[in-house]
């Protein structure tokens, strides 16, 4: 199966109205700079990062970047219910740069992962090759702890044993079965912990953002849930671990010193 993808790596601002570190400095570029590089790294698609700041919008130009901007608050809503990962800004942003669907892939990663590694990206292709997928997300194996933690997703699969991924040797492809934040929800079988990284078909992005949360959802606070309780079949592919998220400026400091001594 034939797929013209289009990554769209969406900037926000914090809660003062102010970018959420994009601009911070690492080993001489910013944040987002990093995180765009990683993605482009991967090969795969068109790029285009959604901004709503003018001085983020310039350094992304400046390293190559093709921008967008928008006004998140202008986007049509069909429902009062906005996702966390910004579903609705991500269509609306798709519809409005590519009104003749030339794109019939979309993946949404976030702005904050200069350490992502573009692998990932790759191998997240392998769960979309059959037609009956509707959209692809990742997995990962959990680590101490996680298990309890109620901040973690956490998800169970069916393997298909055979789909290999051959971009990542310890990789496969799988079917989710359910979500939860509870592990006593989701049976007795081998958990994983969800990544949050998605790649939607385009029909099933417009059918996610137009339909409205379902009980389950509000109640886990998962949105992947009303993919799952619309029908929609979601598969994964299996990575190594959760790609790091900047939080805070310790973690900046950390992301610093880590590929200060990987390159």
């Amino acid at each position: 199966m034939i797929l013209n993808p289009l990554i769209v790596i969406p900037s926000q601002l914090d809660e003062f109205g102010e970018p959420k570190r994009q601009l911070a400095d690492i080993n001489g570029q910013s944040m987002v700079v990093q995180s765009y590089k990683r993605v482009k790294q991967a090969g795969i698609g068109s790029i285009i990062v959604d901004c709503v700041d003018d001085s983020v919008a310039e350094a992304l130009g400046e390293a190559g970047a093709y921008t967008v901007k928008t006004d998140p608050e202008e986007h049509l809503k069909n429902h009062n219910y906005k996702t966390e990962s910004g579903a609705e800004r991500i269509a609306a942003t798709v519809n409005r740069f590519d009104r003749f669907y030339t794109h019939d892939l979309i993946i949404n990663v976030h702005e904050d992962m200069p350490m992502l590694e573009p692998k990932y990206i790759r191998a997240l292709m392998y769960a979309l090759v059959d037609r009956e997928v509707g959209m692809a997300t990742m997995v990962c194996p959990l680590e101490k702890g996680e298990l309890e933690d109620s901040s973690i997703v956490k998800t169970s699969v069916n393997w298909m044993e055979h789909r290999v991924v051959y971009v990542m040797k310890s990789s496969k492809v799988g079917t989710i079965v359910d979500f939860s934040r509870d592990p006593n929800y989701l049976g007795d079988r081998p958990l994983y912990r969800h990544v949050p990284i998605y790649a939607y078909k385009r029909a099933a992005l417009d059918r996610f953002v137009n339909s409205p949360p379902t009980e389950r959802e509000l109640e886990e606070n998962i949105e992947s849930l009303r993919v799952l309780d619309a029908g929609v079949r979601m598969d994964v592919c299996l990575v190594d671990s959760a790609p790091f998220k900047v939080k805070s400026e310790k973690d900046l400091d950390f992301v610093r010193e880590e590929l200060d001594t990987t390159l």
